[in-house]
C-alpha cells in the first residue's frame, strides 16, 4: 500500500493491457490498450480514473474486466494486474475505478510504452527485392528515389507505431519508413493491422506496425527521446 500511495498518484499517465492470451503473449504490440490518467487515489488503494478516449469514442471498460496496467512515472514503469470495479459519471465527466489484484512491481519494458504524438513520415511498400534482404539478412537495402505516402504518424515506441495515410498495407506487409523523432530514421516496418473509415479522415488508413530488422542501438535512442519529450512535457504542465 505505501508504495501504491508514493509512485501512483493523480496525473499519473497509465496503460491498460488485455489479461495475458495466448495470441498476444510476449509481443505487446499486438494486445488491445487503452490509455488514460489517474484521476484520485483512494485511501483503499483504489484508482479512479478518467475513462479512456479513442478518436473521440468513450471506451466502455465493463466492471468485471481482469487487465494489465502500466504506469509511467518521473521514476520509471511500474505495472500490476487490475480489476476493473465500477464505471461513472460525475459533472460530465466519465470515470472508472480500478481495484490491484496483485503487488504493484517497477518492471523494465520500457520499449512497449506507446507516446501519442502528430510527426510527418513518408512510408511506402518495399518491393520483392528489398523484402529479401530484410527477411534473409536483417538488413534494409531500399531505393531512396522511389515515390513515398506522405503520412501522419499518431504514436511511437520502441517496439513500433502507428500512422494515418492514403497506403493501404496487408498484415505482414513489409514498408519502408523514413521520418524525424530527435533525428532522422529510415526503417523497416512489418504491418500488424491497416484499417480504414477513420473519422475525420476520408479515405485514409490507420497502419500499426512493429519495427523489423532495428538495432538495439536505435530502439535505445527512439526511447531515450520518448522519455525526453515525456519529462518536458511535464515540466511544463507544473510550470
Amino acid at each position: 500500500m505505501d508504495l501504491v500511495k508514493k509512485v501512483l498518484k493523480p496525473g499519473v499517465k497509465i496503460k491498460l493491457s488485455l489479461a495475458d492470451s495466448q495470441e498476444t503473449a510476449g509481443n505487446p504490440d499486438e494486445v488491445q490498450s487503452y490509455f488514460s490518467k489517474i484521476s484520485d487515489v483512494k485511501e483503499d488503494g483504489t484508482l479512479e480514473i478518467f475513462m479512456p478516449i479513442e478518436q473521440g469514442k468513450l471506451q466502455l471498460l465493463s466492471p468485471g474486466k481482469r487487465l494489465d496496467m502500466y504506469c509511467y512515472t518521473g521514476n520509471g514503469v511500474y505495472e500490476a494486474r487490475i480489476l476493473v470495479k465500477e464505471r461513472y459519471k460525475q459533472e460530465e465527466m466519465h470515470f472508472i475505478t480500478l481495484e490491484l489484484t496483485n503487488s504493484l512491481i517497477k518492471n523494465q519494458r520500457r520499449e512497449y510504452y506507446r507516446y501519442q504524438c502528430t510527426v510527418p513520415i513518408q512510408d511506402r511498400l518495399m518491393d520483392e527485392e528489398e523484402q529479401k534482404w530484410m527477411l534473409e539478412d536483417e538488413m534494409l537495402v531500399v531505393d531512396d528515389v522511389l515515390p513515398m505516402h506522405d503520412s501522419m504518424m499518431i504514436d511511437i515506441s520502441g517496439g513500433g507505431l502507428q500512422f494515418i495515410g492514403t497506403g493501404r498495407y496487408e498484415s505482414g506487409d513489409l514498408v519502408y519508413c523514413r521520418f524525424q523523432f530527435g533525428k532522422d530514421y529510415r526503417l523497416c516496418a512489418n504491418i500488424l493491422e491497416c484499417c480504414g473509415n477513420i473519422p475525420g479522415h476520408p479515405g485514409k488508413y490507420r497502419s500499426r506496425a512493429r519495427f523489423q530488422g532495428v538495432e538495439r542501438r536505435e530502439r535505445e535512442e527512439i526511447i531515450r527521446h520518448i522519455f525526453l519529450l515525456e519529462r518536458s512535457r511535464r515540466k511544463l504542465e507544473h510550470e
